[in-house]
């Protein structure tokens, strides 16, 4: 993704009805469909978003016409963007300056393709006695859910849980405006926690190398001293950019290997910036004060 290898993942399941979790942003299409050619992907039934945003969903509309039997499964409050982007489109471009750079185009994806969640339980059923069960993970975005398969213990992530970059050693919180909510992504940290998966599969950087107990864990410690953080920001009069200094200064402070590797840090900014990050931050604690 924007140049950069193994940032965003796709991950391809196999079987009588075969899918994959993410689609990646447009600007990746030629390396998605390199990879399902190699894995001898001819068709697919599922394409399962745990959420719309564009390094998430952003190709969803390409490869449901690449594979014209794909039902495509999103929670339901991100269904409308899917049938009709403009509006997440004109959303991102406040954050991003080169939309076609970075993300490509968006194509709608025909309404009678779709499959809207709007509760917890199986989603996609890969036809050999697996299959995905959804569970509702909000606070990173509101229609945000996590992918569940029981039989293996498999447990994929999307953003719930954050960034974690194995050579790094820590997670990364993953706080963008306009939806990020601290009270809701901990309970579904704890919701994704009291399922018992035997390994997690966030999207950004592949399978995790902790634990999924410790994952949970370390992602809710984050999230609760960067928005500390930003409180104490706030109190001393500081806005977005001192917020984004503050969250940077802790980071590298608590892992100089960011400051001795500058490659790593720009592959966790590949992700969610410090920038991003404090605007997301930002956003809730004004939503929060005003009631």
């Amino acid at each position: 993704m924007h140049g950069a290898e193994g940032v965003t993942a796709v991950y391809f399941l196999p079987g009588p009805r075969p899918a994959i979790i993410e689609t990646a942003p447009a600007t990746s299409l030629t390396r998605v469909l390199a990879g399902l050619s190699a894995a001898g992907v001819s068709d697919l039934d599922w394409i399962v978003l745990t959420h719309i945003h564009l390094d998430h969903a952003g190709a969803a509309g390409h490869l449901a016409q690449r594979f014209p039997r794909a039902r495509v499964v999103v929670r339901a409050e991100g269904a409308p963007h899917l049938v009709d982007p403009s509006r997440l489109w004109a959303s991102a471009a406040r954050l991003y300056p080169d939309m076609d750079g970075l993300w490509g185009s968006m194509l709608p994806v025909p309404p009678d393709r779709i499959d809207v969640v709007s509760s917890d339980g199986v989603v996609a059923d890969l036809g050999d006695g697996r299959r995905l069960e959804a569970v509702y993970t909000p606070g990173h975005a509101r229609h945000h859910m996590a992918l569940f398969e029981p039989g293996s213990g498999d447990l994929f992530t999307g953003d719930a849980a954050g960034v974690f970059l194995e050579e790094v050693g820590a997670v990364h919180p993953a706080t963008p405006p306009p939806e990020f909510d601290l009270e809701a992504s901990l309970e579904s940290l704890r919701r994704m926690q009291a399922l018992g998966a035997k390994r997690a599969f966030p999207t950004h950087f592949g399978l995790s190398a902790l634990e999924p107990d410790q994952l949970f864990d370390e992602a809710a410690a984050s999230l609760r001293r960067a928005v500390a953080l930003a409180e104490e920001v706030v109190v001393a009069g500081g806005g977005v950019p001192e917020i984004g200094g503050r969250l940077r200064e802790e980071e590298l402070a608590a892992l100089p290997r960011l400051l001795e590797d500058t490659a790593l840090a720009d592959r966790l900014g590949q992700t969610t910036s410090y920038e991003l990050n404090a605007s997301g931050i930002a956003r809730y604690l004004s939503k929060r004060k005003a009631g």
